[in-house]
């Protein structure tokens, strides 16, 4: 370029000089297309050179724009955020048409102690501790797919939940194994200023293409499945199609649920509960059911999850707790003494006038609070333990009777079971109904009997069906139980005469 213009620059002199030369020689000036002819060479000149120019100069490359780090990646753990590891499942997929892929969220459970415990700086600290622990173990596992960042096989959803991608290429259980591998591996408290921080995880796994192939849609996906297994204790973290609630079936279901108390379609039945030694009827249990009008009566299990999900449990519960009442109310007026049991779920406890409603319940139709017994399901207690303590003790001091159902079938730990207020265990039919056919099952239900009975709780025993079974429960030391053999359920309504027929027939002394 420069000797462009030392060009150009020579012709502006050349010309400028000879321009008045010819001019003094000839006496007159030159004509009026000369000087026009003149700048238009030059500008031909100029524009030619830039045109050159142009040409020559280095074209800057064009590269697809990178975000920087810091919007990658979390601020607390430094791992790939989840942008960057939707862009590598992404890429993943793109690049082989027959993946077989499973995401694996992981989540640090009940991480909210840890910040009231130790504060949100302190607490961020524990958390980064652990996502790097978390990457760590999962980089000694073979099927877990790296990421698009130095040494980072897991991705950090936000808050306490991280992502981590498996190859499922021929191993159908590849990430079932994994989950179960970290859970473990995991588990082992962190020391922190001389202090040792309890902490578990949990994991929902979701797979493409089977469960979907949008990204979004199987987090989610596998976040059911993390949350099935919070709410039931559930060994699998595979994500299945029931859970759900999302379908047009279930949203319809949901919808006439709202409306059944209304159109009176829920109805009450009872299973009494008896004395072994003697038959005598102290309790019963009161079972909720459906009547529904396209397909007819429905257990619990059909709709109680689908009540606890779209938070249609409470007002379930509140009108079998006052039907439950107002029969203890007859019962009472007709000198009947008996106790009747209902289920409580999880979110009930977790309702703050849960106690107050049914203080007021009992106050209206004046009813021994003695009188209701409130049976629990463990996972109940064991999803948020320490939120629903302060309702249990609240119940407890209202003079109610707390019973621990389905007593064997969950995961919770003797020392919790010692912190809650519990008078009785019901032990689960499962383990009673074939005591007739194995020793090993004896041997099971009579350590349950003996682990009750050492917490100071009484034992319940249901699914009682046959006089065997019966008889060796007596012997084990089991004193109370219910089941087909003594009554099968009947309707609520029926209860006062039940009762009649059976003190009736029952010998005199």
């Amino acid at each position: 370029m420069r000797w462009s213009l030392v060009v150009v620059a020579l012709f502006y002199a050349v010309s400028a000089a000879a321009v008045p030369a010819a001019s003094v020689t000839q006496a007159n000036t030159l004509p009026w297309w000369v000087f026009a002819g003149f700048i238009g060479l030059s500008l031909l000149c100029v524009f030619t050179t830039m045109l050159w120019w142009r040409a020559r100069r280095p074209q800057p490359t064009v590269t697809a724009s990178q975000p920087p780090f810091h919007l990658l990646h979390d601020d607390i753990s430094g791992l790939p955020n989840k942008w960057l590891v939707k862009q590598d499942f992404l890429t993943f997929i793109t690049s082989r048409p027959q993946a077989q892929l499973a995401l694996v969220l992981v989540k640090i459970d009940q991480f909210e102690r840890v910040n009231q415990l130790l504060g949100y700086s302190h607490a961020n600290l524990v958390l980064s501790q652990i996502a790097r622990r978390l990457n760590q173990a999962a980089a000694t596992h073979q099927g877990i797919l790296p990421l698009s960042s130095t040494d980072a096989f897991v991705a950090h959803l936000g808050g306490v939940d991280f992502l981590l991608l498996v190859d499922q290429q021929g191993k159908q259980h590849q990430a079932g194994y994994l989950a179960h591998q970290l859970e473990q591996q995991i588990a082992e408290p962190l020391l922190l200023r001389g202090c040792a921080v309890d902490y578990r995880i949990l994991s929902g796994i979701s797979l493409y293409p089977q469960h979907g192939q949008d990204f979004s849609e199987l987090v989610e996906k596998a976040h059911l499945a993390l949350q099935q297994r919070l709410k039931s204790a559930a060994d699998s973290p595979l994500y299945q199609d029931e859970m759900s609630a999302t379908t047009p079936d279930k949203l319809a279901m949901m919808a006439e649920l709202q409306q059944a108390i209304a159109s009176q379609q829920l109805q009450l039945d009872v299973q009494p509960q008896v004395l072994l030694p003697d038959r005598q009827v102290v309790a019963a249990e009161v079972l909720l059911r459906w009547a529904h009008p396209v397909q007819g009566l429905l257990a619990p299990k059909q709709f109680i999850p689908l009540a606890e999900r779209m938070g249609l449990m409470f007002p379930l519960t509140c009108w079998v707790l006052q039907q439950t009442i107002q029969m203890l109310a007859t019962l009472q007026k007709e000198g009947i003494v008996l106790q009747l049991a209902v289920n409580i779920s999880s979110s009930d406890l977790l309702q703050i006038e849960l106690a107050e409603h049914i203080q007021q319940l009992l106050a209206k139709h004046q009813v021994k609070p003695s009188q209701l017994i409130l049976e629990l399901k463990e996972e109940a207690l064991m999803t948020e333990p320490q939120a629903v303590l302060p309702m249990l003790q609240r119940l407890r001091a209202l003079g109610l009777v707390l019973v621990l159902d389905d007593f064997g079938t969950g995961y919770s730990s003797l020392g919790m079971l010692r912190e809650f207020p519990l008078q009785q265990v019901k032990i689960d039919a499962q383990f009673i109904s074939g005591m007739h056919k194995s020793d090993a099952q004896v041997a099971i239900t009579g350590a349950i009997i003996d682990l009750a009975k050492n917490l100071r709780l009484d034992v319940v025993a249901e699914g009682v069906e046959e006089q065997p079974t019966a008889e060796k429960l007596t012997r084990m030391g089991c004193i109370r139980a219910q089941g087909f053999l003594f009554s099968q359920p009947f309707a609520l309504a029926g209860l006062p005469a039940w009762m009649r027929q059976h003190q009736f027939n029952q010998p005199a002394g």
